[in-house]
């Protein structure tokens, strides 16, 4: 006979490891942002000042403000382009499977792959403006240029994410009954208003999903600015994250790194509790 203990036992090695790898280095992460350790040193208890100092570095609100504006570029896109891609895919057609996979295949790549490969197209001798030296079109600076900088590496996101999150979308429309697209139809319904009357209400936790996760991954976004930017050109791609690296594993200043990565922690949980709400309040 089936017992309450049978499914603890089953998701004791999960629960464990995320208590291993989440819980516990959550906790010590915010107890050390009121310490001040250099790894070296012994770590010494400085209360709030880590915070105190966060307040008035205009080095973390730059960054604050560059995450902002990545995640504004990066987050609607994945939200709304995935859609209209999962529709167009889950129409049966031949060779559908291909286009599938063509769109998803990005997603399989490493990011540091990623990265590589698209810093060498947008170079100032790349194949990108190559391109628009035939259209007879000034070269771009994508990556050495404060206005062009971010947009590029949002771009770079976009393309990489659309696969990942159209599959999401994907696997909630073939949950949507059919008998609802045939009922519509009989009602006189075209494609576009059985998208708008159907599709897009019964996707909606699926949206809240897809928002949570994708504004998630915007604001622990490291790598392309690694790889590709360093953070510049002026710091206009040191976004939070990149900020914390700086500050933990170039200057060795664990105290206020973990003082920025609670502050970052605290917005994230905010953002999440809102698109919550705001869906509660759509569905009610």
């Amino acid at each position: 006979m089936y017992k309450s203990y049978h499914a603890w036992f089953f998701l004791l090695p999960a629960l464990v490891l995320l208590l291993v790898f989440n819980f516990i280095p959550a906790i010590w992460v915010i107890l050390l942002s009121f310490m001040e350790y250099n790894v070296i040193q012994p770590m010494e208890w400085v209360g709030l000042a880590n915070y105190i100092r966060l307040a008035n570095d205009a080095e973390f609100w730059n960054a604050l403000k560059n995450t902002l504006y990545y995640w504004f570029l990066v987050t609607p896109a994945l939200v709304i382009i995935p859609i209209f891609v999962a529709v167009l895919v889950n129409q049966k057609l031949v060779g559908i499977k291909f286009f599938r996979l063509t769109i998803y295949f990005p997603f399989l790549v490493s990011v540091v792959v990623t990265a590589i490969m698209w810093g060498w197209m947008l170079r100032s001798d790349g194949v990108i403006n190559y391109a628009l030296s035939l259209l007879n079109l000034e070269p771009v600076s994508w990556l050495t240029k404060k206005s062009t900088a971010m947009p590029s590496l949002a771009m770079i996101t976009i393309w990489q994410g659309i696969g990942y999150y159209m599959l999401i979308y994907l696997g909630g429309l073939q949950a949507i009954p059919n008998e609802l697209y045939e009922s519509a139809e009989l009602d006189g319904a075209g494609f576009l208003r059985k998208q708008w009357h159907i599709t897009f209400p019964m996707l909606r936790p699926v949206i809240f999903f897809v928002a949570v996760v994708s504004t998630m991954a915007a604001f622990k976004e490291f790598t392309l600015m690694l790889v590709m930017t360093e953070g510049g050109p002026l710091g206009a791609t040191q976004t939070v994250v990149y900020l914390i690296f700086e500050k933990a594993f170039r200057s060795l200043d664990m105290g206020y790194a973990s003082a920025i990565a609670t502050v970052l922690f605290v917005i994230i949980l905010a953002l999440t509790i809102l698109n919550r709400r705001f869906l509660d309040r759509e569905t009610s």
